[in-house]
């Protein structure tokens, strides 16, 4: 499978690509939000979509990135170098798997998920990142001391940007 992967649909009147007077149309923030969703479960980068006098492009990654995916495969370290980092103890990046508003908390009165020196175990929610209006649990990919958070809530965050700093343990 190649790593940058397009998909265009032509179609005619369906409820995905054109919506009756009344109905839902295709430039619907939560039709839009399930085309996203339908790209990252299908492993898509670009996605266009035309029907019944609409057009829709959707592209994952920023404006004239030529290859996220090969972005996000440098951002991510490889098992053996996860083994070897797990082996010296040396601190690895958490990174922000889109781009979007990035959030330490739920809410703006809420405690931050995670404060500098909390331990957090694998699964565990870090934070939030908000994305066309939806907001996405970033959790912990391993068992690890919070060594440094690296941007501040409310501020845009991009594809495989380091956002916190974590030191297995």
């Amino acid at each position: 499978m190649s790593p940058r992967r397009r998909a265009s649909v032509r179609a005619g009147r369906s409820p995905a690509t054109h919506a009756p007077a009344g109905g839902r149309a295709l430039f619907d923030p939560r039709e839009l939000g399930k085309l996203v969703g339908l790209m990252e479960e299908r492993g898509l980068v670009e996605l266009e979509i035309e029907g019944g006098g609409e057009r829709v492009r959707l592209v994952r990654g920023r404006v004239g990135e030529v290859a996220a995916p090969e972005i996000e495969a440098s951002a991510r370290p490889t098992r053996s170098a996860r083994r070897s980092a797990d082996a010296d103890g040396g601190v690895r990046p958490i990174t922000s798997p889109m781009v979007g508003t990035f959030h330490r908390a739920p809410a703006p009165e809420v405690p931050a998920f995670v404060e500098v020196g909390d331990v957090v175990e694998r699964g565990q929610v870090l934070c939030l990142v908000e994305a066309m209006k939806m907001m996405n649990e970033i959790e912990a990919e391993f068992r690890g001391r919070v060594v440094e958070i690296l941007v501040e809530s409310g501020r845009p965050v991009e594809y495989g940007e380091p956002i916190f700093l974590v030191e297995p343990v």
